[in-house]
């Protein structure tokens, strides 16, 4: 929460600062992901043969400054080197807001300065204006960087979908609120980046680049003119498959992931006072399980069959709270009717594949 309330005050103050301007307006942005070690990713910024910006790293920004119009050469310069990385020339009209950004890893995608023209116009009264710019580098092949654009729980945003790298979605008014938004893989199978819900104050102007390749920088949102977004670990597969309860025989929980939808179904099973056994399942719900932990209702299932005529009842009967510790190590606090809730720890029966929890 305290992420989000200090987003939201930053958003106030951009708008705030806004004002009626007549010359140009550039900011630079440093998006290049092409060295493991962040200080290798320094570089100085050079406009007209002048060091204008020195030690940018990546992430980094330079916001708005203001600059006649004309024609530009701006140059990148990794720190130390006497020959730029990448550069180009850039027209500047009076009145107008561009921004500048570098990007590509040198591997998979070049080096390479591009520009956009931003529109600083205020959205409608009670909305919010966003850009979302596809920067991250993380695959050679341009069909293998599309991604699509999702809440979490999996709806399409603006229909973005097929986004590949370097392209921008135009701005998108959307009504002022708290959103929980995530980059996933086209048909949202695969989450690639999850940052926290954020809340967006009316009247903010915002462009969201994804940056990071996830080979020398990690992925990540970049939120301009604000900085990078807080970000939680993507929902997998991690915690999927049967768990056994310490504290008892025969007793534990089955967990089904579905990452396409931040969710979480599954079974707990158990045995009765006479020591027969039953199944209680649960569903979390799209968006209320990010990875390593979970509320959601316990239901019973009653009656039901393979004949015809036979009707199944289900009833809630409780409530399950997990807390997936690592990959081998979790924990359920259970509650069914007004009894005390009771805390089970669990051990992994079959050893995962893929597990991204230690």
């Amino acid at each position: 929460m305290k992420n989000v309330f200090v987003f939201a005050l930053a958003m106030v103050a951009v708008m705030a600062s806004q004002s009626a301007f007549s010359a140009a307006r550039v900011a630079v942005l440093h998006l290049a992901p092409f060295a493991e070690d962040i200080d290798g990713t320094a570089v100085d910024i050079v406009i007209n043969g002048t060091a204008t910006f020195e030690g940018v790293r990546f992430t980094d920004f330079v916001p708005y400054v203001e600059l006649p119009a004309g024609d530009y050469q701006i140059d990148i310069f990794p720190v130390g080197a006497t020959e730029p990385a990448m550069g180009g020339m850039f027209s500047l009209t009076d009145g107008v807001d561009y921004s500048v950004f570098a990007i590509g890893n040198g591997s998979t995608q070049p080096l390479e300065l591009t520009a956009l023209v931003d529109n600083n116009d205020a959205p409608a009264a009670g909305n919010v204006k966003l850009r979302v710019v596809h920067t991250a580098p993380f695959a050679a092949d341009l069909t293998a960087t599309e991604v699509s654009i999702r809440t979490a729980g999996g709806a399409v945003v603006g229909g973005l979908v097929g986004v590949p790298y370097k392209a921008n979605s135009g701005y998108l008014e959307v009504p002022a609120g708290t959103y929980d938004l995530k980059v996933a893989s086209n048909d949202g199978s695969v989450n690639y980046i999850d940052p926290l819900p954020a809340a967006l104050p009316a009247g903010a102007i915002l462009t969201l680049f994804a940056v990071g390749d996830g080979i020398n920088q990690d992925l990540g949102i970049l939120a301009y003119p604000l900085g990078l977004l807080p970000l939680r670990a993507p929902v997998d597969n991690s915690a999927n498959g049967w768990w056994g309860v310490q504290e008892g025989s025969g007793v534990g929980f089955i967990l089904q992931p579905m990452p396409s939808e931040n969710r979480l179904v599954g079974t707990w099973y158990s045995y009765n006072n006479m020591g027969a056994p039953f199944f209680y399942t649960y569903d979390s719900g799209p968006g209320e399980f990010d990875g390593v932990m979970a509320e959601t209702t316990l239901y019973l299932s009653t009656g039901g069959g393979a004949e015809a005529g036979l009707e199944v009842e289900t009833k809630e009967v409780g409530t399950i709270q997990f807390e997936i510790m690592d990959c081998f190590d979790a924990m359920a606090t259970v509650r069914i009717g007004n009894t005390a809730a009771k805390l089970y720890t669990a051990k992994r029966l079959v050893a995962p594949l893929g597990c991204s929890l230690d």
